[in-house]
């Protein structure tokens, strides 16, 4: 759990820029779709490289999801980015606790889906 935060502390202006991004209607669906997918990578305990392998475990979370990220920031059309980047930007230095609770609200969410999917296949 630790990995996460400080992933979320290390790129917390893209990821804010990418969340703004997802909802609006100019950015393409395959952004919306990796951007789901990398987040459910970093919260997922299935990794490509288990974490019980030293240093070398935590080397993908290092950097797949980071090269992710920068990835689906490049993805994005320059007039989608830039309208993001200003929102980002504004609710970073007005709303940082709005962000942190609207993440925990998403973690949750997730965590009881895959919960429920768990327990449904179990």
């Amino acid at each position: 759990m630790r990995r996460i935060f400080s992933f979320l502390k290390f790129f917390r202006r893209d990821l804010a820029v990418l969340l703004m991004a997802a909802k609006q209607p100019g950015t393409p669906g395959r952004v919306r779709v990796l951007f789901l997918l990398a987040i459910l990578y970093l919260l997922s305990p299935i990794d490509l490289i288990p974490d019980t392998v030293p240093v070398v475990g935590v080397l993908d979370d290092a950097v797949l999801v980071p090269t992710a990220v920068c990835a689906l920031l490049r993805l994005l059309p320059p007039a989608v980015r830039q309208r993001s980047e200003r929102e980002a930007d504004l609710l970073l230095r007005h709303g940082g606790a709005i962000l942190a609770v609207a993440g925990l609200l998403v973690l949750l969410w997730l965590a009881l889906i895959v919960w429920g999917i768990c327990h449904l296949f179990a």
